[in-house]
């Protein structure tokens, strides 16, 4: 099953070509989903930077938990998703204004990949995700470039192909850029990864 998180973080609408099974909206979020003409089926927040009695008259599922918490709205709203049984999940408008919770947001790529899921975050201008051991093809967009990077301390590749820059038998780590701004050549690019995680950033 499938689950869209609309975060609170700068506004970027999306076209959205999947359906959902379920919408989270985080906070803040919400009104990030009223701009996009999306009622969520639930909100999830503390409910520091939204008008809750606004939100009541609108007759949505409110989840609010307290202000003194260890986990992030958008983790909140994962949290959820994962539980329920939502291993697919994109989240949007997810990035920007706080570098901290663009960070945070990214981290929960890999809480979702730990917990057998499939996370993406997604904005007008990039896509990016984690993939773990296993091969993935990725379709070309010729407007976009495709960036690797290690997220854990090294990683083992087979190999990436269908790129301009290809490589086999590498191992990079998270301490150097390695895979900054590769290039579509073939239809799909093909990523094996042997051991360890990489992060995947395809942007204009």
């Amino acid at each position: 099953m499938k689950c869209l998180i609309i975060s609170g973080g700068e506004y970027s609408p999306v076209k959205l070509n999947e359906k959902y099974d379920l919408v989270i909206a985080c906070d803040k979020g919400y009104l990030n989903a009223k701009k996009m003409k999306i009622k969520p089926d639930i909100i999830i927040g503390d409910f520091d930077s939204s008008n809750v009695p606004k939100i009541k008259n609108e007759k949505i599922n409110i989840i609010k938990v307290s202000s003194i918490k260890d986990d992030t709205d958008t983790g909140l709203a994962v949290k959820y998703a994962l539980r329920n049984n939502y291993k697919n999940i994109d989240i949007i408008c997810a990035l920007g204004n706080r570098l901290d919770h663009t960070i945070a947001n990214i981290q929960m790529l890999d809480f979702i990949l730990k917990n057998a899921g499939a996370g993406r975050i997604i904005n007008k201008d990039r896509e990016i995700f984690l993939l773990g051991k296993g091969i993935k093809k990725i379709k070309k967009d010729k407007n976009k470039y495709l960036s690797i990077f290690s997220y854990s301390n090294k990683t083992k590749i087979d190999y990436i192909k269908g790129t301009k820059y290809e490589i086999e038998n590498k191992t990079i780590n998270n301490s150097f850029p390695l895979g900054v701004s590769n290039e579509f050549k073939d239809e799909y690019a093909r990523i094996s990864v042997k051991s360890g995680e990489v992060l995947v950033i395809i942007e204009k």
